[in-house]
């Protein structure tokens, strides 16, 4: 059955739920030690928190302090500001930050997609790698770039067009074998999370939809016709 949203707030209970799923696949799991890689508005962040609980603890590492209010208003509304902490630091080179082996799993949500620099995305793979202990996990979530429907194209359109850099599965499980990682998994999770038109041309950061002038001109209609879809996502996971 979808999730048909119309109101802001039912969509970030929808995404909510949805990263809260995507973190338990790729195996977060209560009294965990959790690194949070491109925390951004900490929407991934809570979720990791309220699965690892009380007892675990969640280290958020973005290169930017823009979203810190929104972070930390976010974190309050969930009453897991205890469980978090932000660090503020570049994932490429986390080792005055982060030591060796020092966290069970290393996770990230839609990290990838925002890089600038492409061409760094193994590098932060390997710095992952090297965060996390022997024998803990690594976990990534990105988009499936493969949509089923108008409605989803339209969605990879608007993020295309954006400049994100949406990775293939095999460039991302390339790095993971560059890395060493071993058991090297990728599950696809649906979604059914659809938009409606009206809501969709709103803008909405904390879903990562966001329309300029050359957005609206070249997807406006199909939007209108189709509304917009969340896809499918992909959560690659390997052990080290």
């Amino acid at each position: 059955m979808g999730w048909n949203v119309t109101k802001e707030e039912e969509l970030e209970d929808a995404i909510l739920t949805l990263k809260f799923k995507l973190a338990q696949k790729i195996g977060i799991c209560a009294g965990m030690t959790v690194v949070d890689m491109g925390c951004g508005q900490g929407g991934f962040t809570v979720s990791l928190a309220k699965i690892v609980g009380d007892q675990g603890k969640v280290l958020a590492v973005d290169i930017s302090d823009e979203y810190l209010a929104e972070f930390m208003d976010r974190l309050n509304k969930h009453g897991v500001t205890n469980i978090v902490t932000f660090v503020q630091a570049d994932a490429v080179n986390l080792k005055d930050v982060l030591p060796d082996e020092s966290a069970d799993v290393v996770a990230s949500y839609r990290f990838l997609e925002e890089l600038k620099q492409p061409r760094a995305m193994p590098m932060i793979v390997k710095e992952m790698v090297r965060i996390v202990e022997e024998g803990g996990r690594i976990g990534i979530v990105e988009l499936c770039t493969e949509p089923k429907n108008e409605a989803e194209k339209a969605y990879i359109r608007l993020h295309r067009e954006s400049g994100d850099s949406l990775f293939e599965p095999s460039e991302i499980i390339e790095a993971m074998k560059a890395a060493k990682l071993a058991n090297i998994r990728v599950e696809k999770v649906e979604t059914n999370i659809w938009f409606s038109s009206d809501l969709a041309k709103q803008n909405l950061s904390h879903a990562q939809v966001w329309f300029d002038a050359h957005v609206e001109k070249s997807l406006g209609k199909l939007i209108d016709k189709y509304g917009m879809k969340y896809p499918a996502f992909l959560a690659f996971s390997g052990v080290k």
